[in-house]
């Protein structure tokens, strides 16, 4: 049984009625080497939980008597629906129903290890081993029938799970050759982690005769999500489960003085756990849990302080640890020198939040030396990987559980109460969930950190770029994604994490001369990528200055654009976008009063490669249609347009949410998000002091243009979430003039602004 099919289950509460052992055995047809012990000797405590060989195909797909599928994968869907697509995928290459194939995704004891799910290559990376799997199996499957009839495999056809001999009543299903049994191919198996891929005999099919990929396939977790019968990582309850919080510091840069026990007691608290800085409660309930934190007496002393008020000015004063040039081509100093005109400007970014909608929560269940873990984190072997080395067990001891949480943009790249549950869990040993609070996910999950960017570019007398020159100064944005696991750090064991991503971008325009650098600074705020990974930072910054350049040199912004693309793909979606919006060259704006509608483009195109800092990418370009108030300074997006080429679609409906959910957030970052600080402590602890887009605030209308191409495919998820600020800061710019270079753009920096000018 997997978590998708608890859904069908008889008994009104299905993970609530799960006794331990059989939610570690439950899933489909158990007939791998790697799945638990079914043997009713098998000891309840001191597991091992060995690595799953991605070599052998037993290990990627099992068939059972029926004909049912069950598929593994390491990789997750944290809700972009790429399950899905990996259904599809299988099932298109194994030519069985869709109904017929049931995934195990995360599953650390049970699924090879396939890296992190991030950066939007869940489909460029996943696809290929996911068919060449069902292929492998598919070509076994032939071999097997091929026996039995004592005809060649090649004169074999199959559909639905059946493979039949043409012009005879001969059929076998594949339940009645192998299921329940093992399928004992060994594969080759290039590279490791999310780069893994899978080497065998049989051919793929060709895009031509896809019977199911590429086809508008319903989504299949949305039926029971609707139905509010969904099972998160909330959900999840073992027996004998306890509850915990966490008691953090009120700000940044404490450390734990003293833990001075309750002003009286607190009923159910089963026991208070003090271990470095780190300080938790296990008590027999939530609600005692959050009782007794609010209760217990805790004192602690600043050991530093920081004052992060005003961040723009921190990110600019702290030490630059690393500088990384990400391009250069040409003499960019002669050439500005020769330029006829020369723009600069700087843009600031701001601390984000990912804003998932479940706070984090997670099981941790540790007996004897060994430890199971229910986590939404991204990255299974990751989190698996982590908790091991803060509890000091070996990796095999440690077996995680991918359930799919509330949300995560990136969040998740580290799995906080998934270290929490497990501290505690070992604390007490006996099963423990953590769920974090609203004001403790706001306050204390890693951020997206905030940028400084500096940004010139010249111009020659016939209105092209010259020159440019483009400085992102920005802490690391995945300091927290190994060895930094919040409890971790509280314990001061932790070995840190010296990976830096979110640096600068090369622009995705033809430009002779340039030079792009990225200025990392020491961690400033605990930082984990989120949607984008400083996309759209550097987006926002690229697409206004390309606006302004455009301005100076007297040319249409889509024209200008146009200029400086050769590449067929980019200049695709720039053309596409334009035509799809009705986009007027030099079009003026529409007022009406303190009304004024206004319109702007902005694109990001990695054309056929991909842009350095973010993997594979699709090529993307955003037109919006905005309000803007003059004297409130409020900024609405009427209407939105958007043109994708992402490589070969997997699934067009499940592009398009992408484009239509990743556009929205684009625009909340946008518009309303922030968070801010006083002093060492965050003060966008809730919805209201860390706004998100409501439905109110939605656009009108959202038109999508996909483009369908045989290219491989690209990554969708995050480039929608990058273009529209730059669209709309270039919508006020054609509006009125006034080019608003910090996010988000509320109401009063618009007008502040305004009063610049």
């Amino acid at each position: 049984m997997t978590i998708n099919e608890l859904h069908a289950s008889p008994d009104p509460d299905p993970i609530a009625s799960l006794r331990r052992r059989g939610f570690l055995k439950a899933g489909g047809a158990l007939v791998v080497a790697f799945c638990l012990p079914l043997s009713g000797s098998c000891a309840e405590t001191g597991e091992t939980f060995p690595k799953v060989p991605p070599e052998q195909l037993d290990s990627w797909l099992a068939i059972a008597q029926d004909g049912s599928v069950t598929a593994f994968t390491g990789r997750i869907d944290m809700g972009t629906g790429v399950q899905t697509v990996f259904v599809q995928a299988v099932a298109e290459e194994l030519d069985v129903p869709l109904s017929a194939v049931t995934f195990i995704l995360g599953d650390t004891a049970r699924t090879p290890e396939q890296g992190k799910s991030t950066a939007s290559n869940n489909i460029a990376r996943n696809l290929p081993p996911l068919r060449q799997a069902a292929a492998e199996a598919r070509m076994r499957l032939f071999e097997l029938a091929s026996a039995k009839f004592g005809v060649p495999a090649g004169t074999l056809t199959a559909r639905d799970g059946v493979i039949s001999v043409p012009g005879s009543t001969r059929s076998i299903s594949y339940g009645e050759l192998i299921g329940g049994g093992r399928f004992n191919v060994t594969l080759g198996v290039k590279g490791t982690g999310n780069q893994t891929k899978l080497i065998g005999r049989a051919p793929l099919k060709k895009p031509q005769d896809f019977r199911v990929l590429g086809k508008p396939v319903p989504r299949v977790d949305i039926p029971a999500k609707v139905r509010g019968e969904w099972q998160y990582v909330h959900d999840v309850v073992v027996d004998g489960m306890l509850h915990g919080t966490v008691v953090l510091p009120p700000a940044r840069g404490m450390k734990l003085v003293s833990v001075d026990g309750f002003p009286q007691p607190v009923p159910g608290v089963v026991k208070v756990v003090t271990r470095g800085n780190f300080v938790g409660i296990v008590a027999q309930t939530e609600q005692a849990a959050v009782r007794a934190r609010n209760s217990l007496r805790v004192t602690w002393a600043p050991v530093t302080h920081e004052n992060y008020d005003d961040m723009y000015a921190v990110v600019r004063q702290t030490r630059i640890i690393k500088e990384h040039v990400e391009g250069t081509v040409g003499d960019v100093k002669s050439a500005f020198a020769g330029a006829t005109s020369v723009v600069e400007g700087t843009y600031l970014l701001p601390v984000n939040s990912h804003g998932m909608m479940g706070p984090s929560c997670a099981v941790a269940d540790f007996r004897d030396g060994a430890l199971t873990i229910w986590s939404g984190t991204q990255w299974p072997d990751g989190t698996r990987r982590d908790v091991a080395a803060m509890l000091g067990l070996p990796v095999d001891k440690v077996h995680l559980i991918w359930v799919q949480g509330s949300g995560s943009y990136g969040r998740l790249g580290v799995d906080d109460a998934a270290g929490d549950a497990a501290l505690l869990s070992q604390a007490v040993g006996r099963p423990v969930r953590v769920q974090w609070q609203r004001a403790d996910e706001n306050q204390w999950s890693p951020f997206c950190p905030a940028a400084v960017i500096d940004v010139k570019g010249g111009l020659d007398a016939h209105g092209h770029i010259v020159a440019w020159q483009f400085e992102n100064r920005t802490p690391g944005h995945s300091t927290a994604e190994r060895g930094n696991i919040l409890a971790w750090r509280a314990l001061g064991t932790n070995p840190g994490h010296d990976r830096l991503s979110g640096g600068a971008d090369n622009p995705s325009y033809d430009i002779p001369n340039l030079h792009v650098v990225t200025r990392y600074t020491d961690e400033i705020v605990r930082a984990i990528y989120m949607r984008s990974v400083a996309g759209i930072q550097n987006a926002f910054a690229i697409e206004s200055h390309m606006d302004d350049l455009a301005a100076k040199a007297g040319i249409d912004p889509v024209e200008f654009r146009l200029r400086h693309t050769k590449n067929a793909r980019s200049r695709k979606v720039i053309e596409t976008v334009a035509q799809k919006a009705g986009w007027k060259p030099s079009q003026k704006p529409v007022v009406n009063g303190d009304l004024i509608e206004s319109r702007g483009i902005a694109a990001l195109c990695a054309g056929d490669g991909k842009l350095e800092n973010h993997g594979a990418w699709g090529n993307l370009a955003t037109v919006v249609d905005i309000v803007l108030d003059r004297r409130t300074g409020m900024i609405r997006v009427k209407r939105a347009f958007v043109a994708l080429d992402a490589g070969l679609i997997a699934n067009p409906d499940g592009l398009r949410a992408q484009a239509e959910g990743g556009t929205i957030m684009g625009i909340s970052r946008a518009l309303k998000e922030q968070v801010l600080f006083r002093g060492g402590a965050v003060a966008s602890a809730d919805w209201l002091t860390y706004p998100v887009l409501q439905f109110s605030d939605v656009p009108e209308t959202l038109e999508v243009v996909l483009i369908d191409t045989d290219n491989p495919p690209l990554g969708a998820g995050e480039v929608p979430n990058v273009t529209p600020a730059g669209a709309i800061g270039n919508a006020v710019f054609a509006a009125t003039g006034v080019r608003i270079r910090e996010l988000p753009m509320t109401p009063e920096k618009v007008k502040a602004a305004f009063a610049e000018t």
